[in-house]
């Protein structure tokens, strides 16, 4: 067979970045990976302390950014006292910290990421929601971008501060000002559901993409559920950055004492179980289970609220009980009870587990939410879509 005719497929050269922190990588990790599976030419680029969490995924991997300038870092952080901050709606405290978060975040990095950039020469940045270096970078080298979610989308007015934050850094390189936005596409792995109408959101042309590393994977089942007692489980966490933060787990976790269910909590792969005590026999503490081993056998989750928690609860359709801790966390505890898949924890833990235990609509509704959430196009599908728009824009 003459094969001269047979279109190669092309190859298109894609550059991810995020920031270090876990939750920030991982919503990148399914893309990336179905880049690099589709034969794309794939470099990720995270903080140097963060490197471990694509090299696992077989991504070849860069760190971006050196030790954090202690000194400007509480300069910027400082700007306001306690007892603004107190007085500050959550709205004004999330567009504070996304001011500050592309003040810190690209400012010392931009240098090092525009070196990175133009090193690979990619078509296209893929740059992770609130890692602001490398949009900064690709319109210093003149490169397209998209901006990929990490939790659910941002109102325009929340991220003004942080696209602003960028014209000072790209006119050190001849830019009079970070180009506008509005029709780079953002990749939304938020479910449509959720979202509030009427919301002016930043990067309004979104590509809906689906969460996979969230979905429910086979697996065993854990061996942390043998011989509990009771005849349903409570999954208690609050997600890889605030798990240390002191009371936090122990109230979630003392709240369930003698509630007749069974508590399995995590409490972060460096965390001291030490620090929780003696538990009743109905209490499993593990530093680290993935929560897709464990969701497939529980009857709701307590947490804080986190993108990666709430998605991985409702892609499993649990219905959850959400004590927002900061940031983001009360939009989306807002957009849980919004859509009847969980309830507020105001009135305490216990009565809010009691109550999504008992009214089999919360359970409905996260699972009508797990419905939509698998029928969002998978990752494979969108990588049509950013190679043409690479070749287009």
């Amino acid at each position: 067979m003459d094969n001269s005719f047979v279109e190669e497929p092309s190859v298109t050269r894609l550059f991810f970045s995020a920031g270090s922190g876990y939750s920030h990588i991982a919503p990148l990790l399914p893309l990336a990976s179905a880049a690099r599976d589709r034969g794309h030419d794939v470099v990720f680029a995270t903080g140097p302390n963060a490197v471990e969490h694509t090299r696992a995924s077989g991504l070849p991997t860069i760190g971006v950014g050196g030790p954090v300038d202690e000194a400007a870092a509480r300069r910027a952080w400082g700007k306001y006292a306690p007892s603004e901050l107190a007085v500050m709606s959550p709205d004004e405290k999330l567009a504070y910290v996304v001011t500050v978060m592309a003040e810190t975040g690209a400012g010392p990095r931009v240098d090092e990421m525009l070196a990175a950039v133009r090193e690979h020469r990619p078509d296209l940045v893929i740059a992770g929601a609130a890692e602001f270096a490398a949009p900064a970078a690709a319109a210093i080298a003149g490169l397209p971008y998209v901006v990929h979610g990490i939790g659910p989308p941002k109102p325009a007015g929340i991220m003004a501060g942080g696209w602003r934050a960028l014209d000072p850094i790209v006119r050190r390189f001849g830019l009079d000002r970070f180009p506008d936005h509005d029709t780079v596409p953002y990749l939304d792995i938020w479910p449509e559901a959720l979202r509030p109408g009427g919301v002016a959101w930043d990067h309004p042309v979104r590509l809906p993409v689906r969460p996979e590393g969230v979905l429910p994977a086979a697996g065993n089942r854990p061996a942390v559920l043998d011989g509990l007692p009771h005849a349903r489980t409570v999954y208690v966490t609050a997600g890889t950055s605030h798990n240390t933060r002191p009371g936090v787990l122990e109230t979630m976790i003392s709240a369930l004492h003698g509630e007749g269910v069974n508590v399995v909590a995590t409490i972060g792969r460096d965390g001291d179980r030490e620090r929780f005590g003696a538990q009743p026999d109905s209490v499993r503490i593990e530093n680290f289970l993935p929560q897709q081993r464990i969701l497939p056998y529980v009857d709701a989750v307590v947490c804080h609220a986190g993108a990666g928690t709430v998605l991985g609860a409702l892609a499993h359709g649990v219905p959850l009980v959400v004590s927002p801790l900061a940031t983001d966390q009360f939009d989306m505890a807002a957009q849980v009870v919004e859509a009847r898949a969980g309830v507020l924890a105001d009135d305490g833990i216990r009565d809010a587990v009691r109550t999504v235990l008992a009214d089999p609509a919360y359970r409905d509704s996260a699972a009508s939410l797990a419905e939509r959430i698998a029928a969002m196009p998978e990752p494979a599908t969108i990588l049509d879509h950013l190679t043409k728009y690479a070749a287009n824009v």
